[in-house]
């Protein structure tokens, strides 16, 4: 019986996705998820505590409604929906990225939820006073909102294979 030396011409390659290191796929993606959401939380969490507290109650009858009489729901919704939201998702992307894109998605709507709501309360701030340095920040962060909605939903569906929420997740 002879033995074919010869090469098949095939690479064999250990590139399936169950060989290959848990962790390297979508790279890009969760890079960029991680990074946005960082930065949600590096600046919602602080600006719950610091500066939320400290703006002019004349602030919240600037909008259409009047629906705080201070300052104290709209820092726990800054802080805990929005930034904890986002620490969470930036931990998730990390150990688990298919959690972590739902949880970068959720602080996308939280975000884009709270400047909504900011908007109707205390007015849309460009309009107001387009000098200030803080007018731009109602948009800078309804965009990223919007992004983390959209990249989350993409890591979703490159890890999962589909839009759709099946449960259980693996």
């Amino acid at each position: 019986m002879d033995i074919d030396t010869r090469s098949s011409g095939k690479r064999v390659t250990p590139a399936s996705s169950e060989t290959t290191a848990r962790g390297w796929h979508h790279w890009g993606l969760r890079g960029a998820l991680a990074a946005l959401a960082a930065f949600m939380a590096l600046t919602a969490i602080p600006s719950a505590i610091f500066v939320v507290p400290t703006m002019p109650r004349a602030a919240l009858q600037k909008g259409v409604l009047a629906l705080f009489p201070d300052y104290t729901i709209p820092a726990l919704g800054l802080g805990v929906l929005c930034g904890g939201a986002a620490l969470l998702a930036f931990a998730l992307m990390i150990v688990r990225p298919q959690f972590g894109a739902l949880a970068s998605a959720s602080a996308g709507v939280f975000m884009i939820a709270f400047e909504l709501v900011e908007i109707v309360v205390v007015g849309f701030t460009p309009a107001q006073s387009p000098g200030q340095v803080q007018a731009w920040l109602q948009v800078v962060y309804l965009v990223l909102g919007a992004v983390l909605v959209v990249l989350g939903a993409r890591l979703w569906k490159a890890e999962t294979g589909s839009y759709a929420l099946r449960w259980p997740l693996v």
